[in-house]
């Protein structure tokens, strides 16, 4: 049984390199058209940890559309990179990176990397796919690139990070010491040990560019021209659980939340709502996966 699930999925590991430089690593199942998903993982995340990839594996592949999950230099809380020649006193890669560490803005190097080698593999048209804080890049990707293969954006439980980040009260005091950090060019050190609910540590390099208002990460913000997430024109689809924390702490309720977003989203952007599911869908892949494919016949 084993032998036929791994048949059925063909995943193959491939190594690529970030548009600066950065090695990373990824997961693909390659069939035989020109098109292809890239994911990207959430906030300390990977590119194999939630059980609805599996079920995205098989969908996409039943409807010839290739799938590559990515780590991208966000992954875990600690991570190390090659990049280039360097290397730490550890023979290991010289580039800091998970969620520690990890430089919003640099998203663009991940998934340019990922589409790249991609187009070595014979495929010409993308749709996106983030889950949570890579919903924001996924956006901001879009909305910096203004790639034309980019054919369809799906986010899955794209995390308001402004508005979790305000629910902490220390927050405006971590953006203070993040400031304070690096105009003395220390952006390696923590603002804290245990930030958020998460209670992971955060770098003064990386606390503004994941949870400061008007930036980049913020695609729900107010701001002249309209939110970053109104400004995606290809066709596109938000899949939130109604028991997503996300929701629950920021917004208090979905009704709230879709009451919020229908006002800023763009006209081409549907959503699906997964009753019962949390952050990570995890007991409802099922439900998303048929939201999806049903998405993603639409658009093709």
């Amino acid at each position: 049984m084993k032998k036929e699930i791994a048949k059925m999925l063909n995943v193959d590991f491939a190594r690529f390199k970030a548009s600066d430089g950065v090695e990373l690593q990824g997961w693909l199942s390659n069939v035989n058209s020109d098109i292809a998903v890239v994911h990207i993982h959430g906030m300390s995340g990977n590119g194999y940890e939630n059980y609805f990839l599996d079920n995205l594996r098989e969908i996409y592949s039943k409807n010839e559309i290739s799938f590559f999950t990515i780590d991208t230099r966000g992954r875990g809380i600690i991570s190390s990179f090659w990049q280039g020649d360097k290397i730490d006193s550890w023979g290991e890669g010289a580039k800091l990176g998970g969620s520690c560490f990890e430089i919003f803005m640099e998203s663009l190097d991940d998934i340019q990397g990922a589409i790249d080698y991609l187009k070595t593999q014979g495929k010409s048209k993308f749709i996106l796919q983030g889950h949570s804080l890579g919903g924001s890049k996924v956006v901001n990707y879009f909305v910096t690139k203004h790639n034309p293969e980019v054919i369809g954006v799906i986010l899955l439980a794209p995390t308001d990070m402004v508005g979790w980040a305000s629910t902490d009260m220390h927050h405006q005091d971590y953006l203070k010491k993040s400031d304070e950090f690096m105009a003395r060019d220390e952006g390696e050190e923590l603002v804290g040990a245990q930030c958020w609910l998460d209670k992971t540590p955060l770098s003064a390099q990386t606390y503004p560019t994941l949870c400061k208002a008007g930036t980049a990460v913020d695609i729900y913000g107010e701001r002249a021209g309209g939110s970053l997430l109104g400004k995606i024109q290809v066709p596109t689809l938000i899949a939130y659980g109604d028991n997503d924390i996300g929701i629950l702490k920021v917004d208090g309720t979905m009704g709230k939340w879709l009451e919020r977003v229908n006002k800023i989203k763009n006209q081409n952007t549907k959503i699906s709502v997964i009753k019962g599911a949390t952050h990570s869908f995890k007991g409802y892949e099922i439900e998303l996966s048929q939201a999806i494919e049903l998405f993603v016949k639409e658009i093709l």
